[in-house]
């Protein structure tokens, strides 16, 4: 599942009153399941097929895949291709072209309905693709603080407020905005390419309200949205108060320290890094980063949240018992 794997404290009192609730999302299970499959794939099948079951309505086109690939590594070509069948036919959904080359679905590959299946998402694709625009949600000022949220990918805008609603919450005097890439990933999801481009949206949003007359702009990102924002500080005007990073995956960092630290350090952004204990590929990027600015002097600040992967941590309290709630003042 190659490209599967491409892509949480006298703070309790404070986040009881706020009444943040954390319920396991579609990400969390899909996190489990990857921990599961390192053990075998079948196992790793029968818990997802489980969780789908019980509540299918909460699962969409990347769990589907997730089956259809575990499905497909455990030599179960019939119901990975009926996976494949469900996703692309049932639910009208469709994903990018090279997902549906993954190794795990190498027993479809000769298949003449799995072929016509993916002839039909690669145009969907395309289709999607030709008519595809960054989304920044922001409209007017509305609080005396802005947090602008920046999703990973297989992901979208929506995902980015769900996941840090959750911490920003009903927080009086925090705005939460968030900025979707114009890259589509898959049916309803996006994603992020490492280049000189497909971080200008995130770098115009930024720089779109600096003078509005915020108190205060945090940045938050998740994995990949990570390095857009690091991007955008890096070559471009771009600025903010607080750059809070969560599982970050920036390779930014190996492709242009230098630029990365210069603007860092003359716009004087704090850095806040949370990464899972878990989480094999980001933490050591993590890690760097942290001993990077750490280096170079800048304000910066490394949580490891126990016992997590890729994902934000599991539990209302545990959010802001792993520092947010002191960054944005409750």
């Amino acid at each position: 599942m190659s490209n599967i794997n491409e892509e949480s404290r006298s703070a309790q009192g404070t986040c009881a009153e706020m009444g943040i609730k954390m319920k396991e999302t579609e990400n969390d299970i899909l996190e489990t399941t990857l921990s599961i499959a390192e053990k075998g794939y079948p196992e790793a099948y029968r818990f997802l097929l489980d969780e789908y079951e019980r509540n299918v309505e909460k699962f969409g086109p990347q769990t589907l895949y997730f089956l259809a690939c575990l499905a497909g590594g455990a030599d179960m070509p019939e119901q990975a291709l009926g996976w494949m069948r469900k996703a692309i036919l049932n639910h009208g959904w469709w994903y990018r072209p090279e997902v549906l080359e993954d190794d795990d679905l190498e027993l479809l590959k000769d298949n003449a309905e799995f072929i016509s299946l993916k002839s039909i998402s690669d145009t969907r694709y395309a289709e999607a693709a030709s008519r595809s625009k960054a989304v920044f949600s922001w409209e007017r000022k509305t609080g005396d603080n802005l947090f602008l949220a920046v999703h990973g990918n297989t992901q979208n805008g929506q995902t980015a407020r769900n996941d840090w609603s959750r911490i920003v919450g009903e927080n009086n005097g925090w705005q939460l905005e968030t900025i979707q890439s114009a890259e589509p990933d898959g049916y309803g999801t996006y994603r992020w390419s490492y280049d000189r481009s497909s971080f200008l949206p995130v770098a115009e949003a930024m720089e779109k309200v600096q003078k509005e007359g915020y108190q205060k702009i945090v940045c938050g990102g998740f994995s990949a949205g990570c390095d857009m924002l690091l991007r955008g500080v890096a070559f471009t005007p771009a600025r903010c108060d607080v750059l809070l990073l969560q599982s970050p995956w920036i390779p930014v960092l190996e492709e242009d320290e230098e630029a990365l630290v210069r603007g860092l350090r003359q716009k004087k952004i704090a850095l806040e890094i949370f990464c899972g204990s878990e989480d094999e590929d980001c933490l050591p990027m993590a890690k760097r980063l942290y001993e990077v600015a750490n280096r170079e002097g800048i304000d910066v600040k490394f949580t490891i949240q126990e016992n997590s992967r890729h994902q934000f941590p599991a539990g209302g309290m545990q959010l802001c018992q792993n520092g947010y709630g002191n960054i944005l003042g409750f």
